[in-house]
């Protein structure tokens, strides 16, 4: 039996260790690019959301609902007065829980939050559909640099579930299904046409799984992204940089009240990765992550993550496996492996006004990560981020600043470029996006006009080669709107430029770029 099959066979028997009586309704996942997750945050940061484990995304649709019931209760307790201070109370939080209780119906009505029939098996063969138009001045720039992939390709445009856009006219349709049976099982979907001016057309199954749910915990079959940390910009280990992944994932989807610990969720999951030569081809991908939340301002995770296996060292022990994902010593020979781990905190700091009368509330956060093995763990990497809501206390501002460090002092070229096993996926990191031994500062400042039109503006500055090599330098300029028609409908436009510093030539000499973009969101 091999290590794939070793560990359906695992996951799917504690699945069914639990009684029938006591399985949980499943549900599907909410994609990472939704504009849930940011309604959601935007609730937790005035307050009235405090049990969210925000660290391990995607939600499912039912843990949503669950953080919206929350939300709601919160907002019904607090006075009337306290309602009625402002555009962020009268106007910005009514509106978005109105949004949010529209888009979560069914799921609060299964929660007996709302009141309602209950739909045991359903299927919506379309829910939503996505059009995009990205026309950009360039092809993407491909700089080279050590270890692999042998370039490292400079995308104006990242976690974005791995979609590339060519130089001129790009234009994509997605869309979007889901289903459920009996309860226990659910089903989702979303295909994806691509067509290009350089490439033609393309269609492909973006993402597509089977979940079985019971007491709280998942099993999911299928092809999806994973975001690890707080970072909104990136994160070290996993984020949806690359294609998504055909995982086997074990999860709950729903957190765990545990005593002292607090809310407590867990991600345990095994992919295959595609590459070959210089390094091992279709090697297994193992990843483990546990969240915490102790306090409402104090959020805890730990993420780790091992590449290994792969055609001709297949041949292992179950010893041999234990030893390859847990052994805190360098391994050779079959044994050999890529492992990564991080750790990471989020300190929220609610009613920050009346401390300092500059913004309602604080978050900092930060991500500590080590590559390879050691005691303890060395080749050491960094993000750190701030984010000040509500600022100015106007109830329309929103300030983000995050940074990244990928280039440890003893060895700048460690992350993303082990000779074997490259934590790569079709071609593209699924960590950080600045890559190898690089620098990312990134700076977003975001206004509400009204409650249905989001302006944003952003700055983003990245190094390559940052230590002890040759540098390239890319600077963009981002400005966005985002304009919610109805309930149904809703259209994004972004503009961005991008100027390119190669003062050695190494990757073609200067050049800058133009990006425009549009996005119609139609929900059935």
């Amino acid at each position: 039996m091999n290590a794939k099959n070793k560990v359906l066979f695992l996951v799917c028997l504690s699945c069914l260790a639990f009684p029938a009586s006591s399985w949980a309704i499943s549900s599907v996942n909410v994609p990472l690019n939704s504009w849930v997750y940011n309604a959601l945050d935007r609730l937790e940061a005035y307050g009235l959301i405090e049990s969210a484990l925000s660290g391990t995304k995607p939600y499912s649709r039912l843990e949503a609902a669950r953080l919206t019931a929350e939300g709601f209760k919160k907002w019904e307790e607090l006075p009337s007065p306290k309602k009625s201070s402002g555009f962020a109370d009268k106007t910005l939080i009514p509106s978005l829980l109105e949004r949010l209780k529209k888009e979560f119906k069914v799921e609060l009505v299964e929660l007996g939050i709302l009141e309602g029939p209950r739909a045991h098996t359903y299927l919506k063969p379309v829910d939503e559909v996505i059009l995009k138009y990205i026309f950009q001045t360039d092809n993407p720039v491909l700089r080279p640099q050590n270890g692999f992939p042998q370039t490292h390709t400079i995308y104006p445009i990242y976690n974005n579930d791995g979609i590339i856009y060519r130089k001129h006219h790009n234009f994509s349709l997605e869309v979007q299904g889901e289903g459920r049976l009996w309860n226990h099982f659910s089903l989702f979907y979303r295909p994806i046409l691509k067509v290009s001016e350089s490439e033609g057309s393309e269609v492909q199954l973006e993402k597509g799984y089977l979940k079985v749910g019971g007491a709280k915990i998942e099993l999911e079959v299928g092809r999806d992204s994973l975001w690890w940390g707080p970072g909104y910009h990136g994160a070290l280990l996993m984020t949806n940089n690359a294609r998504p992944f055909d995982l086997i994932k074990l999860s709950n989807s729903q957190p765990f009240l545990v005593p002292i610990l607090g809310p407590f969720k867990f991600n345990l999951f095994l992919s295959r990765l595609d590459y070959g030569e210089p390094a091992v081809a279709k090697p297994l991908l193992y990843g483990l992550r546990l969240n915490i939340k102790p306090h409402p301002i104090l959020e805890f995770g730990i993420s780790h993550i091992v590449i290994f296996e792969g055609e001709g060292r297949r041949d292992l022990s179950l010893s041999d496996y234990v030893s390859i994902l847990y052994s805190n010593r360098n391994l050779s020979g079959k044994l050999e492996s890529n492992q990564q781990v991080a750790i990471d905190l989020v300190l929220r700091w609610p009613n920050f006004d009346k401390i300092l009368p500059m913004a309602r509330s604080l978050k900092f956060y930060g991500e500590y990560g080590a590559e390879d093995t050691g005691f303890l763990p060395d080749r050491r990497a960094f993000l750190l981020g701030l984010v000040l809501n509500d600022l100015f206390l106007l109830g329309r501002l929103n300030l983000q600043m995050e940074y990244t460090n990928t280039s440890p002092r003893d060895v700048p070229g460690a992350w993303y470029s082990h000779g074997l096993y490259p934590p790569i996926y079709h071609e593209r990191i699924f960590g950080h996006h600045v890559g190898s031994n690089g620098e990312d500062i990134f700076i977003r400042l975001t206004a509400y006009l009204s409650e249905k039109i989001l302006l944003g503006t952003d700055f983003n500055a990245e190094t390559h080669g940052k230590r002890d090599a040759i540098q390239t330098n890319s600077y963009q300029w981002g400005a966005d709107v985002d304009y919610l028609i109805n309930d149904r409908m809703n259209l994004k436009g972004r503009y961005i430029l991008e100027k390119f510093k190669d003062p050695n030539s190494i990757a073609g000499g200067d050049s800058a770029r133009h990006l425009f973009g549009m996005e119609f969101r139609l929900t059935f």
